[in-house]
């Protein structure tokens, strides 16, 4: 082929969107870039303060009122009461308030809320079984730990899974740019591209720094750390399987097979992002928002949307909550921030969290025979642990919801919706 022809070809995109182009970039292919923002200002700000989380790098003054910015407050706090929180409403307000979907799919709505008692069953179960002797009471700690492992890495593979399904919609509505070949390979190489970094950074010889538990890494195996072994060939694999890929996407292109933009967009802007919140100690520290901020963006822009085809272009459950939730970006946005606010995060909860962690304390826990009102290591009570778990129950409806509605390829009315048949 000739260099020019050759040109030509590599220029050949298919660049169906899923809402509109315009939108696709802004909300759902370059989200990602919120993620960048916060890794650009973590690393540029944190590495000259002692504790990167709390110091305060900077005031913000209005009039007589000063308030010491730390990275927590800025990062953490813009991430989880602007953009995480609402975005659990998004999915409460097309499933919960939404009568047709209570018909067509009651049974999964009432087993969601199930979540809310599982972590704290979870923190509880080895104490009772503390009690009856069935478990050492060295043991009584480990439910916690086994909570907080299972809840970040399920909140971890939710968020992958989410870029994962708007691949595989960017496959479906550029057919002319996908064939099993590609499925294929998106197979094999998305998961290393998204799950790699996780095991670099367990891995580490700094994940002691972190906070996590121990997970066995550590121990030696001919005259080094398993996590030494393991630790190196893990990011190469990560670098060999970007090449490859990208490798292939060239040769495709040159041979004029038209490529799927959409798709190469959100793993240009969604995995480096990812492999780079996992690179360092300090970077790990913030690796949930960095990680999420694009996720909840394409989420809240894609439910927006949903809701408009839904309720306001087909006039679906007229009259219900849903419809009302999705009358007007301002009714959406003050619907969600009032979720946050007064269920999942802000003054109000964290002051109704500490009245029911203090009569768990006082009285239920200590009458059940689980503690005697000691605080558990870190200073953290046990009733503050079991009230934490249960608020996270939040969360984890909304990740047990989204692997069920969202299912494209085997609903008829959701595809209708979308316009994905």
């Amino acid at each position: 082929m000739s260099g020019t022809a050759g040109e030509a070809a590599i220029g050949r995109f298919a660049r169906a969107p899923l809402i509109a182009w315009r939108a696709d970039l802004c909300w759902i292919l370059l989200s990602a870039g919120v993620g960048w923002i916060y890794l650009a200002l973590v690393l540029a700000v944190g590495s000259g303060l002692e504790n990167p989380m709390q110091d305060p790098f900077a005031t913000l003054r209005i009039g007589e009122f000063a308030l010491p910015l730390s990275l927590g407050l800025v990062v953490f706090g813009t991430w989880a009461i602007l953009l995480d929180a609402p975005h659990l409403f998004a999915t409460l307000a097309r499933t919960f308030l939404d009568p047709e979907e209570w018909r067509e799919r009651g049974r999964v709505l009432v087993a969601s809320l199930g979540f809310f008692l599982l972590g704290p069953a979870m923190i509880l179960l080895p104490r009772a079984l503390v009690l009856v002797e069935a478990l050492p009471a060295a043991m009584a700690p480990v439910g916690g730990l086994v909570f907080l492992v299972f809840f970040r890495l399920w909140a971890y593979y939710h968020v992958v899974r989410q870029h994962w399904g708007f691949l595989r919609l960017y496959a479906r509505k550029n057919p002319e740019a996908e064939e099993p070949a590609d499925f294929r390979w998106d197979r094999v190489v998305f998961p290393l591209l998204f799950y790699l970094p996780i095991g670099w950074y367990l891995t580490a010889p700094w994940y002691g720094e972190t906070g996590m538990p121990p997970l066995g890494f550590g121990a030696v195996v001919s005259g080094r750390t398993l996590g030494e072994w393991l630790h190196l060939p893990l990011g190469l694999v990560w670098i060999v399987a970007a090449a490859v890929y990208a490798g292939r996407e060239w040769r495709e292109a040159w041979r004029g097979r038209p490529r799927n933009l959409g798709k190469l967009l959100l793993l240009l802007g969604t995995a480096p992002l990812h492999a780079a919140a996992f690179m360092s100690p300090l970077a790990v520290l913030f690796a949930v928002p960095i990680a999420t901020a694009g996720h909840n963006l394409q989420y809240h822009r894609f439910v927006w949307d949903y809701g408009q085809r839904r309720y306001r272009r087909r006039r679906a459950a007229p009259g219900s909550l849903a419809a009302f939730s999705f009358r007007s970006v301002w009714i959406y946005a003050a619907l969600g921030l009032a979720f946050t606010l007064l269920c999942y995060r802000g003054p109000g909860v964290a002051w109704v969290s500490g009245v029911v962690a203090a009569a768990l304390d006082s009285v239920v826990l200590p009458f059940a025979g689980f503690v005697a009102g000691a605080p558990e290591a870190g200073g953290e009570s046990l009733g503050g642990q079991v009230v934490a778990a249960a608020v996270l129950g939040w969360a984890m409806q909304h990740y047990y919801l989204d692997a069920r509605i969202w299912r494209v390829s085997r609903d008829r009315r959701l595809r209708r919706v979308l316009d994905a048949d």
